[in-house]
């Protein structure tokens, strides 16, 4: 079985971690500007992004969530926890996006779109992706 496993996306842990810190800075800044039920939603939801990034991170660099792509199909891990299995053949396509210096993989299966965005595929996995008949 030819079988590969996606790896972390660091970029995608980069930009979370930058909006966290953006969301603090603005805290700040209505703490100043005595608006603080403001600056508390803010460091309310940066603390919980931030404990959310910690956890998906730590689980992703133990192993315990990933991604893997082989001749069968596609196994990953659903937002809410999920293990979940797409057949190869309900795989239609994989598409690299790029938004905002981010690389987001789409992958078209029958029932709609899966976006990966906390794991990425490096460039040889994507010459092994074509030789499995993903990419055109």
């Amino acid at each position: 079985m030819n079988e590969l496993k996606l790896e972390v996306n660091t970029a995608f842990y980069s930009v979370v971690g930058v909006f966290v810190v953006a969301l603090l800075a603005l805290a700040g800044l209505f703490t100043e500007l005595n608006l603080s039920f403001l600056a508390t939603v803010q460091i309310a939801i940066a603390s919980v992004v931030t404990v959310a990034l910690v956890i998906h991170l730590l689980l992703s660099m133990a192993g315990h969530k990933r991604v893997t792509l082989c001749n069968q199909g596609l196994s990953f891990f659903s937002l809410t926890g999920r293990q979940r299995y797409v057949p190869a053949e309900n795989i239609q396509s994989i598409e690299f996006v790029n938004h905002i210096g981010l690389t987001m993989t789409h992958v078209k299966t029958s029932h709609g779109v899966i976006k990966l965005l906390a794991f990425r595929i490096r460039k040889e996995q994507q010459q092994r992706l074509k030789n499995m008949g993903y990419l055109a």
